[in-house]
């Protein structure tokens, strides 16, 4: 409990903060004009000493250890912590001003790995309004007193990954080298290449999600072990491939300079129970030097997988003529307001009606779709045949559309759904259309400005997919938005304490944005109680309704308010 105050942000924010990264102890420090005051912090941050570290923090601490940006390690003993470890994150404005300082501490010795920090300064982020709300009750007289630190960035060592995740129903493996690292790191020096491979993985981390673990293996080489949606599909496969090939290549700026490095993974596909470890570390090694080979910035696949990878070009040409021939259809599933118990919206889901192939769903054709451009097309398609149904449903319904990457960053994106609205005479309001992570990756002015676009129209923004990576935490503060879609790999496990309790941490900072919170994969009678009892506003899937081509039936149906389950 804080005790500082009750401050309700902060009290979520520290434990999430437990449940994710295990810490003891965490606080919220205020800048006032003679150093710091605590705002909030747990008991157990309070017993390690956090009252004397307030009152002496006069001057900046000198990092222990750097890790990333705004995060570092400092000295427990230096700044009145009886802890073995201790690390802060910078509070900041917009502007940039520093108004506090988010302290974490625990007992063990432990590092401040990349992960960790993105972590904690998604979490100083998301801080900010509370320290906002305190300053506006007392305005501060003078200038704020900042911890500053040298901050360097430094790679952390890591350990092979565990043989059983290698051989995991659907697993991949992939290892991913950095292109021609060695010229950067002779021409800016070794401080700068290691910050490189930090801001590297944590990337890689923050791309993968829950979906995978990526590791350090040696040099500029990084192991990761992921486990796609679809399995070890190959649509699904190459479609991961190209967002880590995409998240890597993401300006980055070292000593003044903006660098942009490109790599080049090897793909091991389809893990045989039988095969040994490092026999799979080989054949991924192969494949590597094959994608150096083939011209570097791609990937390449090994072995086995090369049959599957040609059955998957021929579905790449079979996609430009599904269009044309009718082949895509839309599907329809609603989600319901769970204070009421009544549907409050319906998401529109694309198919492939392959001929040879049978019914497709969207991780087999879509990464392949956006890399050669034709989602463009297929998704103006979606959007307008979405609208044109939707308008015959009853008004109070919202229609959700999810919206790719590709589309998103298109120059005329914001015209084109304008002239979608107006062709099918469907109000603004009741369009939301659902992003991923991948489209807030390029978190700039731009996308802001096209999403306060979007908002201006009366349109609203949901963040799907949320929870497959804590990076996402920060998007609550910094980007406007009005849902969030809790990923169903989460929900499908609120039995467990651990999860329970993060995702109710992640709950409250949501709803203390004014932001709702959608439950994904609520598929049985005993997900959508635990799902009311945490605090969910809203929930999606075959407990509530399967995708539909006309579900206008359970538009007066309320079959989950008794418990039971729409037939699949």
């Amino acid at each position: 409990m804080p005790i500082a105050n009750k401050d309700p942000l902060a009290s979520a924010l520290f434990r999430l903060l437990a449940v994710s990264a295990g810490f003891v102890g965490a606080g919220l420090l205020a800048c006032v004009p003679d150093g710091l005051e605590v705002h909030a912090a747990t008991a157990d941050l309070a017993r390690l000493g956090l009252a004397r570290c307030g009152r002496i923090a006069r001057t900046a601490p000198k990092p222990a250890e750097a890790a990333a940006g705004d995060a570092f390690r400092i000295a427990p003993g230096e700044h009145g912590l009886d802890a073995a470890f201790a690390a802060v994150a910078a509070v900041r404005k917009p502007s940039g001003e520093i108004v506090g300082w988010l302290v974490v501490a625990d007992r063990r010795a432990r590092r401040l790995t990349p992960a960790t920090a993105a972590l904690l300064v998604d979490a100083a982020a998301l801080a900010l309004p509370a320290l906002e709300a305190r300053a506006a009750a007392q305005p501060r007289k003078g200038a704020d007193t900042a911890l500053r630190g040298a901050v360097r960035l430094r790679s952390a060592a890591g350990r092979m990954i565990d043989a059983a995740l290698l051989r995991g129903k659907g697993a991949v493996l992939m290892m991913l080298d950095l292109d021609r690292f060695r010229s950067i790191n002779e021409a800016l020096g070794a401080a700068a290449g290691d910050a490189l491979l930090t801001a590297t993985g944590a990337r890689l981390e923050r791309a993968l999600g829950a979906a995978g673990r990526v590791m350090r293996l040696d040099g500029d080489r990084f192991v990761i072990v992921a486990c796609p949606e679809a399995g070890d599909d190959i649509g699904a496969v190459r479609g991961l491939a190209r967002r880590l090939l995409e998240a890597v290549a993401e300006p980055i700026v070292l000593d003044g300079r903006a660098i942009t490095v490109q790599a080049s993974i090897g793909i091991v596909a389809g893990l045989a129970p039988d095969t040994p470890t490092p026999a799979l570390l080989v054949q991924a090694d192969a494949a590597l030097r094959r994608a150096k080979i083939e011209g570097r910035n791609r990937f390449a696949l090994h072995g086995p997988a090369e049959a599957v990878a040609a059955e998957t070009s021929r579905l790449e040409l079979d996609l430009p003529g599904a269009l044309a021939d009718g082949q895509l259809r839309l599907v329809y599933q609603p989600y319901v307001d769970l204070a009421d118990g009544n549907v409050s919206g319906v998401e529109a889901l694309l198919r492939w009606q392959h001929p040879a192939r049978g019914t497709l769903l969207p991780a087999s054709f879509i990464p392949m779709a956006e890399a050669t451009g034709q989602i463009l097309a297929l998704g103006r398609w979606a959007l307008a045949t979405a609208l044109e149904t939707a308008a015959r449903w009853p008004e109070h319904l919202a229609l959700s559309v999810n919206i790719s990457p590709l589309q998103f960053h298109q120059p005329g994106f914001i015209a084109e759904i304008d002239a979608a609205l107006d062709a099918a005479g469907f109000a603004p309001e009741r369009l939301e259309l659902e992003i991923t992570e991948t489209v807030l990756m390029r978190d700039n002015p731009e996308t802001t400005t096209q999403l306060r676009a979007l908002i201006d129209r009366g349109i609203r923004i949901a963040l799907d997919d949320f929870g497959t990576g804590y990076s996402a935490l920060a998007y609550l503060a910094r980007l406007p938005h009005h849902r969030i879609k809790l990923d169903k790999a989460f929900v499908q496990d609120l039995a467990n304490p651990t999860t329970a309790e993060l995702i109710r941490a992640i709950i409250a900072l949501a709803r203390a944005q004014g932001v709702a919170v959608t439950a994904e994969g609520v598929e049985r009678p005993e997900h959508l109680a635990l799902v009311r009892r945490i605090g969910f506003t809203h929930a999606q899937g075959y407990a509530i309704g399967a995708p539909l081509a006309d579900p206008v039936a359970l538009f007066a149906e309320r079959p989950w308010a008794a418990g039971a389950t729409v037939g699949r």
